[in-house]
């Protein structure tokens, strides 16, 4: 049996996907199969985040015209159908896996379904060694690195990096895992995807989309730190992973400034500063005294506090007895501070928080 064959045949035991193939090879007669599931993914994505993603509606909503201006009137019907299709196929799937903690979990649970598709229609760019791990080594790699959970229950959620994301199958393998071991994984797992491959952008955000899976998938470069669009999840947005995401970064720079006052050197004193935090390039902002008797931070040219843009955050007011607190405040405010801007997910984490 060649690939192809064994592709297709894993890719045909859901009906869905059975007509998703099936509807693809439908344009094969007057359109390149590689364009018309790069436009059709492209379309489902633009489709779900103009739904969400106000900010970014215009210049996506000018791109998905862009897409459908090149398709006849009854092949953007076709793609309407497929789009029913694949919601119905994930559907079907998230309903079969029942309830967290659900003993056993029929069929391919839920599946890196655009990837299967994608490998059974033989689209992949070998040269480039572009290929899709098979859901089912994905699946055993996170139910061996989740195991029962008890970390993830003590943490309240964890956060997943995935530098070359594909279309996000080892993230929908561990949302299952979490699921397995009694999480309700919208509440309890959070994931930041890059790919550099845009097609692998729109794979990813799609499945985990349908999905409810809360995530910012990034079309960029894990290793120059390039980033060139940025697609938030409807489950990132509807759920608040926004501010739960900050509020840790939050408690965990409080800890980081926490460790560094007590260190021998260090002072509450308003502008002091111990020995080891200058080694990081840290500087406490000066206090000064306003008309309410409060001290507020003073902003310099370098190092400037900076304001997060949710409307719901808190601003932080200083006094005397809290300069642990303005040297947190600039701490999360500087990318170089404490730990240098030196991979993706750290300049991701200061674009989706601030």
């Amino acid at each position: 049996m060649s690939r192809r064959q064994r592709a297709e045949r894993a890719a045909m035991g859901d009906p869905y996907k059975t007509e998703l193939i099936k509807s693809m090879r439908e344009f094969s007669h007057s359109h390149d199969p590689n364009t018309v599931f790069s436009d059709f993914i492209e379309m489902c994505a633009l489709a779900l985040s103009n739904r969400f993603d106000h900010p970014q509606f215009d210049a996506r909503e000018k791109r998905y015209m862009d897409i459908v201006g090149k398709y006849k009137p009854e092949e953007t019907q076709r793609f309407a159908a497929m789009f029913a299709a694949l919601q119905m196929c994930y559907r079907t799937r998230v309903d079969t896996i029942g309830d967290p903690g659900c003993p056993g979990i029929p069929g391919d649970g839920l599946g890196d379904v655009l990837g299967e598709i994608f490998m059974a229609l033989e689209l992949g760019n070998d040269r480039a060694g572009q290929f899709f791990t098979p859901y089912s080594v994905s699946y055993l790699m996170a139910m061996m690195t989740v195991g029962d959970a008890a970390s993830v229950r003590e943490k309240g959620f964890v956060t997943l990096q995935e530098p070359a994301c594909g279309s996000a199958g080892m993230v929908v393998a561990t949302a299952q895992a979490m699921h397995q071991a009694g999480l309700n994984y919208p509440e309890t797992l959070h994931a930041t995807c890059v790919d550099i491959d845009q097609r692998c952008v729109h794979m990813a955000y799609v499945q985990l989309s349908l999905l409810g899976i809360p995530a910012i998938v990034v079309h960029g470069n894990a290793l120059s730190l390039d980033v060139w669009g940025v697609w938030y999840t409807p489950a990132h947005v509807m759920l608040g992973w926004g501010r739960k995401l900050r509020r840790r970064r939050e408690a965990e720079a409080r800890s980081i400034v926490a460790g560094y006052a007590e260190q021998p050197g260090s002072t509450d004193e308003p502008g002091a500063t111990g020995p080891d935090l200058q080694g990081q390039g840290l500087t406490v902002p000066e206090l000064a005294p306003s008309g309410d008797g409060q001290h507020h931070a003073v902003e310099h040219e370098e190092g400037d506090v900076v304001d997060a843009v949710d409307a719901d955050r808190t601003e932080m007011q200083f006094d005397a007895q809290t300069s642990i607190a303005a040297l947190f405040e600039e701490l999360t405010g500087q990318a170089t501070a404490v730990k240098a801007e030196n991979t993706i997910f750290d300049r991701i984490e200061q674009m989706s928080l601030f």
